[in-house]
């Protein structure tokens, strides 16, 4: 769930969380499996962490939806066998741990970009370290939303809308390192991630992401503010369906059926028959509490891509 605080609070939680995080280089000889859920690696026994289940899988060329049905007997047999026929192509994973449970697995040519570095970058860029930051952070991703209020402007005489920018990262493999514009709407507190002309989205493969960082933020900032008339059109777009149309864009942009209903039930909390209550829809829901920050970043992006096709 999203949260609201400063860059040191910020920093301070995720040193928390990564007090017992460490990599290691590990040769494939020695990773052995009980299960899909637990594995030897280099003589201790360890959690296999959901997200490393999946990373495992895809891997090692075996569909996660089929293992995960498989007794522990079955799994164990299936992903010993396929790590034995993937030391014929290399020697060593990338291993990403949390204490005794492994997060998350690469091959060498993983790159880490750690939560940490990017907070890091944020501060070297002259960021208020007081400053108010909208955050998600959980194992699998850390979402930042730093909205500018002297750029805010009107979509009508209340509804006040504050561009601003969203930089999210995965140490785990969810998804790239991610710098963004942000549109946060004070009236209801929701929340849009849009594409600009010069966002980026950087595998974690290279360091180009960091060596670039201040001027990428930069430039995603000056764009951020030229959103008042994609918002405006949206507002002036009628929509016939609006339930309908929800359903095209949730199977559009694959999202869950579960994902689906809490758009809907965001629409129903305020309706309206033009594309910016669409939009809205999905950003409102992003707020629901059921979702994880990794679901809630997707309809946020969801909301801003829909924004780009009426613009």
């Amino acid at each position: 769930m999203t949260k609201v605080a400063n860059l040191e609070t910020i920093i301070n939680e995720v040193h928390e969380q990564s007090a017992n995080h460490f990599d290691e280089i590990v040769p494939l000889h020695e990773m052995e499996f009980d299960s899909l859920t637990s594995m030897w690696v280099s003589g201790k026994q360890v959690e296999v962490a959901p997200t490393a289940q999946r990373l495992l899988s895809n891997r090692l060329r075996v569909p996660y939806s089929y293992l995960s049905r498989c007794p522990e007997e079955l799994q164990a047999r299936n992903l010993n066998y396929w790590i034995e026929q993937e030391r014929q192509n290399r020697n060593t994973f990338f291993c990403r741990f949390d204490s005794d449970r492994l997060r998350a697995v690469f091959t060498e040519r993983y790159t880490a970009i750690d939560h940490m570095e990017v907070l890091t970058k944020i501060l070297e860029t002259g960021f208020d370290p007081a400053g108010e930051i909208q955050f998600a952070l959980d194992e699998q991703m850390m979402v930042l939303k730093m909205p500018d209020y002297d750029k805010a402007f009107y979509l009508a005489q209340q509804d006040k809308i504050v561009p601003g920018i969203s930089i999210a990262n995965s140490e785990v493999g969810i998804l790239s390192l991610s710098i963004e514009a942000f549109y946060y709407r004070l009236a209801c507190t929701n929340g849009l991630i849009s594409k600009t002309a010069v966002d980026a989205r950087y595998k974690h493969i290279s360091r180009k992401a960091m060596d670039e960082f201040p001027d990428i933020m930069h430039g995603v900032v000056s764009q951020s503010q030229r959103g008042h008339d994609r918002f405006r059109i949206s507002a002036e777009t009628h929509v016939d369906n609006p339930e309908s149309t929800i359903d095209t864009f949730a199977r559009q942009f694959q999202i869950t059926q579960k994902e689906a209903q809490i758009v809907k039930e965001a629409f129903f909390r305020e309706q309206g028959a033009t594309m910016f209550h669409v939009i809205q829809a999905f950003t409102r829901a992003a707020q629901d509490g059921r979702l994880s920050a990794t679901d809630a970043y997707r309809l946020e992006r969801v909301g801003g891509q829909i924004l780009n096709l009426v613009g």
